[in-house]
């Protein structure tokens, strides 16, 4: 959410755009507050429902506050919160964007048919829109990303190896981390980067590392995270709809930021064929896709013994990213979304 505002802002100067948006950012917490991040106003209201799910939070001073907006566009519009707002801008009559970033699986949305409340739909890969197409009838757009690609860039070093990979990720089944290790030739070391949501999965992998090189590094922020995408050789992604326990995630990877970040550092990437990720390989000469355990193999083989990728293609996944998931392009991308679903509602 705050990367499409940001995106969107960096653009309206030196993009032709029928109209200029001035936007905020609304959330709900204990208490009201208001800051501004990333260049963008937000403002916390007071949650009416602060000891249930997040996900069903409402404000009653959400209304008055819509009031002096032109353009609503909610975002996690499968939960109680998503309906709540959807019924406010409609009540209030003005034009509606939702999004599902995967949280929540709100009846009144879909079987209920409120996502036909939406004046558009905007969703962060064709395989989100897979989960809403058939409960709407209207505009919608895909947008991937953004990626700041002025933060993620290609390191002062670039000579780069064969020797170690990174896996960026919540360490949860799903992931399809222990696929990772469990093909992890002998002399790849692999880093797996991200916090601890499922204990009981993290001991899994813990146990599937012995005897193979794996690091595990959980505390990192930005510039730690920037700092190992650009001392890697390789990123490796695994999400699956059904993990490792035989659960079904059938919203795995709605949209795979951390493998367009690591294009952006200029990685060669190796990912599933979970959710979004193929979506995002566009050149095998700097991604490739697997589905089984024999093809990540045979991959990695590939990139251990330098049959894949030729050369380092450095400039040329970071020149793909920019071109297609950059704020630039994002932000422009945006703006004319929202600027067709105005004009539609007041014409």
């Amino acid at each position: 959410m705050l990367s499409l505002a940001q995106a969107l802002n960096a653009t309206q100067s030196s993009t032709s755009l029928p109209f200029n948006f001035e936007q905020t950012i609304f959330s709900l917490g204990l208490k009201a507050k208001l800051f501004v991040q990333g260049g963008i106003p937000t403002r916390v209201l007071p949650n009416n429902n602060p000891l249930g799910n997040p996900m069903d939070g409402t404000s009653e001073l959400l209304w008055r506050e819509l009031l002096d907006y032109d353009l609503i566009h909610v975002h996690q519009c499968l939960t109680v919160f998503g309906a709540f707002c959807s019924i406010l801008a409609k009540t209030l009559r003005k034009p509606l964007i939702l999004t599902d970033l995967g949280g929540g699986n709100n009846p009144v949305m879909l079987r209920g048919k409120g996502l036909e409340l939406a004046d558009g739909i905007l969703s962060i890969s064709n395989f989100a829109y897979t989960f809403v197409a058939p409960h709407f009838t209207g505009l919608c757009e895909v947008i991937i990303g953004p990626v700041d690609t002025d933060f993620f860039h290609i390191g002062t070093t670039t000579n780069r190896g064969r020797r170690i990979a990174i896996c960026v990720s919540r360490i949860l089944p799903h992931k399809g981390i222990d696929r990772i290790i469990k093909a992890l030739p002998p002399t790849l070391k692999l880093r797996v980067v991200g916090h601890v949501y499922d204990q009981a999965y993290y001991k899994v992998l813990k146990q599937v590392s012995i005897g193979r090189d794996v690091e595990f590094i959980h505390d990192a922020d930005d510039k730690k995270l920037l700092a190992l995408y650009q001392s890697s050789d390789l990123f490796l992604q695994g999400s699956s709809i059904r993990d490792c326990n035989g659960n079904i995630a059938p919203k795995t990877e709605l949209m795979g930021l951390t493998t367009l970040e690591a294009l952006a550092c200029g990685l060669p990437v190796i990912v599933s064929d979970g959710g979004s990720l193929p979506e995002l390989i566009q050149d095998p000469g700097y991604g490739r896709v697997f589905s089984t355990h024999d093809e990540l193999m045979s991959h990695l083989d590939d990139f251990i013994c330098g049959v894949w990728p030729k050369y380092t293609p450095i400039e040329e996944a970071r020149a793909y990213v920019i071109n297609q998931y950059g704020y630039s392009t994002v932000g422009a991308r945006l703006g004319r979304f929202y600027s067709s679903i105005y004009t539609l509602c007041n014409n």
